[in-house]
């Protein structure tokens, strides 16, 4: 088949957005997909009769707005407040309220050194952002980062919030282990680093970015879960005249007499012809797609060095009723312990210890939690009087020192599980069915090498210049007419967008230059 000016590789929300800038541009568009839906690991499924989850990715900000407002998209999305709880081993929890005084007035029952430090810990990743966020619209290098702070704050402020372990910016601020452990799992989030890692902290300002809500760093939940924002995209791609096909899978990519792309052969052995192909599979699975006499060494060796094995769980479950946290509320209707994201990160050391254990091969013996339950606030996603529990939890290895995950899958989830029944009793009993993607199953379901949530490791040694290689980070490969559109290229991971519209832009800008 041919006739069609692109071909994107995959109908992940990356793929779909570089799609739409494509046809935008007037180009003829065809996206293949190779599981039988689109929207790679931003999907709502019904996982349990009447239960719809958004079974991977699960919050969003990091969205640019200017792709929302660029494409048309229509996105409910309802900043959560409070922002988190968190609740405590003795009872009761810390609510992180998003009006200022209610929030200092909760942080100060815990301390008021920490109440009193917090705007400023929040403030110096706010500034630190504000520098940044421009690079994500292009390829950048971490010179062009460092130039982006002034010159007076460079080694100060780039130390802090690019550099450092999470770790030593939250001691630095914070007295309590309650708020140290807190704020430093937003630094851990998908990495296999622990919070005194160096780089931890760019991992916690990757997560600041975004502004979807309309504040700079606030997340939300999208109605209808993530699902709704591929589902979107899907529409107006269709609606632009591309073409998407499903249960269509890549084999290998077509590589011409001239050493250019040319399209694609499918597994079925249908070829699809065209003069650019856009991957947005992560680097590794995009490597395999293309013979490696076609491809430099160098990048060749970047991509296998880059690390790709994930140590995140998830669990999304069915339950019969909320649970009740020791110390709050009878649980009858949803109160604020229910409405934000719920953190079991009691303390920096925790997360250390968990992170130990999956560096040795073994998951967790208590995991580092953020769970949510969006049906407290969008009850039209599960039967009446039922809920929507959805557990991403930290740390499990993709590869295992003993047994496999077909194996220890349940136990591991069990081990989930009863981490966060410590603050909540009798959640066990609520669980009318459950569905668990460890490491391996994000592999397999959605087509990340190592079950890694981001496409590659995030911390800054492996982004700006270095993201997927050295040589080849301005979403363009080695191979002429290939290019790089998901997550694995610059600026990383998260259901942001901008590795599409960058992808997008490339291939236009090679286009006008060759005109």
């Amino acid at each position: 088949m041919s006739g069609f000016d692109a071909i994107v590789v995959g109908a992940g929300h990356n793929g779909l957005v570089c799609a739409a800038y494509l046809l935008k541009a007037g180009l003829k568009v065809c996206v293949v997909e190779r599981s039988d839906r689109v929207g790679g690991a931003a999907v709502t499924e019904e996982l349990f009769p009447g239960f719809h989850i958004s079974t991977a990715s699960y919050s969003l900000s990091l969205m640019l707005p200017d792709i929302i407002g660029e494409l048309g998209l229509k996105l409910d999305i309802r900043a959560k407040d409070p922002e988190s709880f968190h609740p405590l081993e003795g009872g009761g929890g810390l609510v992180m309220w998003r009006d200022e005084g209610k929030r200092h007035e909760e942080i100060a029952r815990i301390s008021r050194k920490d109440a009193d430090a917090y705007p400023g810990f929040v403030g110096l990743f706010e500034e630190a952002s504000r520098y940044l966020r421009p690079l994500l619209n292009y390829p950048a290098t971490r010179k062009q980062a460092i130039r982006s702070f002034k010159r007076s704050q460079i080694e100060k402020l780039f130390y802090k919030t690019v550099d450092a372990p999470i770790s030593e910016i939250c001691e630095e601020h914070f007295e309590s282990e309650l708020m140290q452990g807190l704020m430093a799992s937003q630094g851990i989030i998908g990495t296999a680093a622990g919070p005194r890692t160096p780089g931890t902290s760019y991992i916690y300002l990757h997560h600041a970015f975004g502004e979807a809500t309309g504040e700079p760093g606030v997340w939300g939940f999208v109605r209808g879960g993530m699902g709704e924002i591929t589902r979107q995209l899907a529409e107006i791609v269709r609606g632009l005249g591309g073409e998407i096909r499903t249960e269509a899978e890549v084999a290998s990519v077509k590589v011409d007499g001239a050493r250019r792309a040319a399209g694609v052969v499918l597994v079925s052995g249908e070829e699809i012809d065209a003069p650019a192909v856009l991957s947005n599979a992560d680097p590794k699975r995009t490597r395999s797609l293309i013979d490696a006499a076609h491809l430099a060494p160098d990048y060749i060796e970047d991509v296998e060095l880059l690390p790709t094995e994930g140590t995140v769980v998830k669990v999304n479950c069915a339950l019969s009723g909320l649970p009740r946290f020791k110390g709050m509320s009878d649980a009858a209707s949803p109160g604020p312990e229910h409405l934000g994201t719920i953190t079991v990160s009691p303390s920096i050391d925790y997360l250390e210890d968990a992170c130990r254990l999956a560096g040795q091969g073994e998951p967790a013996e208590r995991f580092f939690i953020e769970a949510w339950i969006q049906t407290a606030s969008e009850p039209e996603l599960a039967p009446e009087g039922k809920h929507t529990l959805s557990i991403f939890s930290q740390y499990a290895p993709y590869t295992l020192a003993s047994g496999s995950w077909d194996e220890r899958r349940d136990e591991v989830a069990d081990r989930v599980i009863a981490t966060l029944e410590e603050y909540a009793p009798g959640l066990s009993d609520l669980i009318e069915d459950r569905f668990v993607l460890d490491p391996q199953r994000l592999e397999e379901r959605f087509g990340l090498t190592g079950g890694n949530i981001f496409h590659g490791e995030i911390l800054p040694e492996w982004l700006f210049d270095t993201r997927p290689s050295s040589k080849w980070h301005r979403h363009r490969l080695p191979l002429a007419g290939m290019y790089l559109c998901g997550s694995g290229a610059h600026p990383g991971g998260g259901v942001c967008g901008a590795p599409g519209r960058n992808a997008a832009r490339a291939l236009i800008s090679d286009i006008a230059h060759k005109g």
